[in-house]
Formats: structure tokens, sequence, C-alpha cells
């Protein structure tokens, strides 16, 4: 049975590193990859190009609630099929669309899609995991890692052989991989057992009880930082870096390195919270992205450059999965999908400000160096809230609460 159980989480966990891979980075981080190809391709400016970005935040942000609630009468199983799916017709629409306007239109798709598919699937692995949750969350979000390795490689080949369509090829075959998804999707991933009466008993919390936690709050504010910041970056860097004179060919190759090393970037973070605590973990993990932050500033050079993207990769997604832990570190099991919907609910208002605010900023007031400016002071606000992070020794209670439930869930 555990060896069943073993190639169980496997099997979940690749399906979520591809899921990650087609509705967080084909879908929200690959944009600022095919974006200085795209932005000639519609005649866009730095403007529009954030607004678009901030689209797909608004769709993923105003239907988030919706999602949760379709996952619990539908199941977790099919709300992912049809998100997995909008995204892969938005992906599809893309690389057919030929204004500003279709763009728009499919943007918000990809937003509405993501949020359909991703906190429901991240739910639904904790659900059949509970004791891995953090090893499991690491290995899906690491497939936002090998989705950007690829985009960086696949989008500048695209389009120097074809210069005009290749970012609307790259499109296309995002939209491939979405169906292989969807057929994965269809066959291997199941709903997790019907718990217990006893378990739905004390599902009766009230919601509210959980969104006035004051530890839930200060982790929500944390995902907030964390998704305006990383979303100005990766819309935004490889515009930033083609600006000042970097070639299109040693940017995608730094794009490229960022997919690997964020690849390994969760796992590794996991497996030091595990060691050393969440507080510890997030206030280096923060504090090194941070100054990652800061050097294109400084040094907009290609060391700068390269610094930037080595530590930027090293850290981000194992902010993500330090995060998305933590908000569930602090409730009971039957409690952990309601308050990562409210946790990834800041995280979405930060996607959503991030990139119009961002753009408004290059356009307007000093470039690319203004944005950066700007992402540094929120992670210097981030590096404040990490600090009232409780660590494990002041949890204890918290713990003991939580494993009580697990043996509840786990006994026959």
């Amino acid at each position: 049975m555990e060896h069943k159980n073993q190639n169980n989480l496997f099997t979940y966990a690749l399906i979520g590193m591809l899921t990650t891979a087609v509705v967080l980075a084909f879908a929200r981080l690959s944009y600022g990859v095919i974006l200085p190809f795209m932005r000639d391709g519609l005649n866009l400016s730095y403007k529009e190009a954030g607004f678009l970005g901030t689209t797909t935040s608004f769709g993923y942000l105003s239907t988030l609630i919706f999602a949760g609630i379709l996952a619990s009468k539908w199941g977790s199983k099919r709300t992912v099929l049809l998100g997995i799916s909008l995204v892969t017709a938005g992906l599809a629409g893309l690389s057919l669309g030929n204004s500003y306007l279709l763009a728009f239109l499919f943007m918000l798709l990809l937003g509405i899609g993501t949020s359909f598919t991703f906190t429901p699937f991240i739910t639904l692995l904790v659900s059949w995991f509970p004791q891995k949750k953090g090893f499991v969350i690491g290995l899906t979000t690491s497939g936002a890692g090998i989705g950007i390795l690829f985009a960086g490689m696949i989008v500048p080949y695209l389009s120097s052989l074809n210069s005009e369509n290749g970012w609307r090829w790259a499109w296309g075959i995002y939209a491939a991989i979405g169906i292989l998804v969807v057929i994965l999707t269809m066959i291997f991933i199941k709903n997790p057992p019907a718990e217990p009466v006893s378990e739905k008993q004390q599902q009766k919390t009230p919601a509210k009880e959980i969104y006035k936690n004051p530890k839930v709050i200060n982790i929500g504010l944390i995902y907030g930082v964390v998704g305006l910041t990383y979303i100005v970056q990766v819309i935004f860097i490889m515009s930033y870096m083609i600006d000042v004179g970097i070639s299109v060919k040693f940017a995608g190759q730094l794009m490229a390195l960022n997919g690997v090393l964020s690849i390994f970037s969760g796992p590794f973070w996991g497996f030091v919270s595990d060691r050393f605590g969440r507080r510890k973990s997030l206030i280096l993990t923060m504090g090194l992205t941070m100054f990652s932050m800061l050097l294109p500033v400084l040094f907009p050079t290609q060391l700068g450059f390269t610094l930037h993207i080595i530590l930027m990769s090293s850290t981000s997604t194992g902010l993500f999965t330090l995060t998305q832990a933590a908000s569930m570190d602090h409730v009971k099991p039957s409690e952990m999908p309601i308050a990562f919907s409210y946790v990834t609910f800041y995280f979405a208002v930060g996607q959503l400000v991030g990139p119009a605010i961002a753009g408004w900023l290059i356009e307007d007031f000093g470039g690319f160096r203004t944005a950066f400016i700007f992402s540094t002071v929120c992670l210097t606000v981030g590096i404040i809230l990490t600090l009232k992070v409780k660590n494990a020794a002041q949890n204890e209670q918290v713990k003991i609460n939580l494993n009580t439930d697990l043996k509840e869930h786990v006994s026959p």
C-alpha cells in the first residue's frame, strides 16, 4: 500500500508539474519572454503591454472565490479540467489574434482558467497527501521553472526563424501542451476520498474566523508582495535587458537559466524550511530576492543581469512554496483549502496591480529602473512582514493540533 501511495504521489506531482507549467509558466510568466516580439507584432505601447498583464491577473482575481465554490460543488477534478481547457483555449486564441482587443480577451481567459486550475489542484494534492504537503507543493510549483526554461529556449529560437510570427507559434505550442495536460488529467487524476462525518463537522468553523486569523493575514500580505514583485520582474526583465543593449540571444539564455534554477528552488527551500523553520527560510529568501531585484538597477550590464537571474530564480519558486505551505501551517487540515484560497487572493491582488503600476512607471517616470526600484521597496516591506512569522517553537500548539487532526484523518 505504501509503495502504491508513493507511485500515486509522483504521478500526481508529475501531472501537477505539467499543469503548473501550462497555467503559470505559459499562461502567466512566459508573457514577459514573448512580450518584446508580441509588442512589435501588435504595435503595443508599454502601458498597453502592462495592462495586458494586469488583465490576466484581473481574470484570476475576479473568479478566484467562485472557483473555490465551484470546486466544492463539482469536485476538484472537474473544476481543474474546466480551468485547463479555458487556459488552452486562451493560448490558442493568442496564437491567432491580430488586435489588442482580441489579445485582451484571450489574456482575460488565461486568468480565469488559471483561477479554476491552480488553487483547486494544489488543495486536491494536499488532500491526497496531507503529511507531505511541503514536498508535494515544492515538486508541483517546480513546473513553473520547467515552463520558463522551455519558454526561454523556444521563444527566441522561433522568433529567429520567423521574426513576424515566431511569437504566435510559441503560443500555439503552449496550447498543444495544454491539450496533453487535459488528457492526462482526465485519465489519471481523481478526487480525494470523501472525509469522515466527524471531519466534515470540523469544517463548519466559520470561514470568517480564518479570514480574521492574524497569522494567516500576515502570510497573505507576504504572498501579495511576492505576487506583485514577481510578476513585474517576469513581464519586464526581458524587455529591460533588450532596452539596455543586451542581445536577444543572451537574454533568452538567461531566461532559460532562470527556468533551470527555478526547477530546484521549490524542493530545495521546502527542505530548508523543514530543517530550519518557515520563519528563517522566509526571511532569507525574501532578503535574497530583494537584493537580486536591486542588482539590475545598480548594474544594468550583462554581469548585473546574470547575477540578478541567478539569485532571483534560486529563490522565487521557493518563496511560492514557503508562503503556500505557511498559509496551511496555522490551520487544521479541514481548513487548509480556505486558508490557501484566502492568501491566494492577496497574491492575485498583487499580480493585478503590479504590471499596471510598472508599465506606468516605465512609460512616464524614468523607465525600467524606476519599476525595479518600486519592486525593491515592496520587497523591503515583505522582509518586515516575514519577521512577524512565527517559528516552529512559537507554533508548537498549532503543530500539535495538526498532528491530532492528521491522525484522525488517516485512521481507519
